[in-house]
């Protein structure tokens, strides 16, 4: 029988739970777990704690690495109290979040031999601050990453430099399971492991949406010395996104790759749907034989067959976010879908 499993790392200990809700997007690089436990486990929780969340299950071959669901850091502790109950609420956030909340100054980076070097380097260089690890997909690859000019910041936090560069190389940089960050491409590809979503079969609810408030008519992004600019005619004229990435080095071209990657991800309609479950069945992870780098959770940046006749959708789309949640009695996860050219 499956069954989540929260352990506190940092005090090497199991916690009980009453409600565990884990949120993973493309557009955030920190996971998120909000986490209900007795109030009498509040004592074994406190702040920059690391906490795991695993599934085990029986049909898992290698457990320790296939059940692994996310690793956060504890932002807050909160204990609350009413007629019948007595709780608390443990809020926490990826370990990139230290990356995310830190200013310091650091120089331009250049290696001895005076070649620049790549996003990854770069990537790597910040994350090891921290002690976060970076990799990228295909796993065991040479690196992927191109070389980066230039690289500076001045009492701030790297993060929205470091996500500039990802997207003007065409990558997306996202924290992981085990609590490090991945450097990769939007997939182009189903998965191998059988991820379906279909209408009447394990799709429950289907939420379609448009949202507006996020666009802009005009998207603008400015280098040193370069500026591009993008039109959205679905938007009406007078909005307007200015992005300044005069901290990288960026030619016009990749400017303008930039402003269109933000038009076409703010104007995309996107479809959430709810399914049981966190992921692949305990029979369908049978079936697969063996987990060994396999993927058995929904997760961001599957690219997946999806069949919903009432929404007149059948087509293999992108998913954006994914957002599992479980009590004593449930589990469903919620997947927000969308086209791959959004994050192209």
């Amino acid at each position: 029988m499956s069954r989540i499993v929260v352990r506190n790392v940092t005090r090497g200990r199991e916690l009980a739970w009453r409600r565990v809700k884990i949120r993973k997007s493309l557009d955030d690089i920190c996971h998120t777990m909000e986490l209900e436990i007795p109030a009498g486990e509040r004592p074994n929780v406190q702040r920059h704690h690391l906490i795991r969340v695993d599934l085990e299950s029986p049909f898992l071959t290698n457990s320790a690495i296939g059940g692994l669901v996310a690793t956060v850091r504890v932002d807050e502790v909160a204990a609350s109290a009413d007629a019948t109950t007595l709780s608390a609420m443990v809020l926490g956030r990826s370990p990139a979040r230290d990356i995310v909340d830190s200013a310091w100054t650091d120089d331009a980076l250049w290696p001895v031999d005076g070649e620049p070097w790549t996003l990854a380097a770069v990537a790597g260089h910040v994350a090891r601050r921290f002690g976060i690890s970076v990799a990228w997909f295909p796993e065991g690859s040479a690196d992927p990453t191109r070389p980066v000019g230039f690289f500076a910041w001045q009492n701030e936090s790297p993060w929205a430099k470091l996500q500039a560069e990802a997207a003007g190389q065409g990558f997306l940089l996202t924290s992981n399971q085990a609590g490090g960050l991945y450097i990769w491409r939007p997939s182009g590809l189903p998965r191998s492991e059988g991820f379906l979503l279909e209408e009447g079969q394990n799709v429950r609810s289907i939420e379609w949406r448009q949202n507006g408030a996020e666009q802009f008519h005009v998207y603008r992004v400015t280098g040193y010395f370069d500026e591009a600019e993008v039109i959205d005619p679905t938007c009406p004229p007078g909005r307007i996104l200015t992005i300044d990435l005069t901290g990288t080095d960026a030619d016009e071209e990749k400017l303008r790759r930039r402003a269109l990657t933000e038009m076409r991800r703010r104007r995309e309609e996107r479809v959430t749907v709810t399914v049981s479950g966190w992921g692949l069945s305990d029979p369908w992870i049978r079936r697969l034989g063996t987990n060994e780098r396999r993927e058995i959770f929904w997760s961001p940046n599957f690219f997946v067959p999806v069949r919903i006749p009432s929404l007149n959708l059948s087509r293999n789309l992108l998913i954006a976010e994914v957002e599992h949640e479980a009590d004593a009695r449930t589990m469903r996860s919620a997947i927000t879908l969308t086209r791959r050219e959004a994050y192209l």
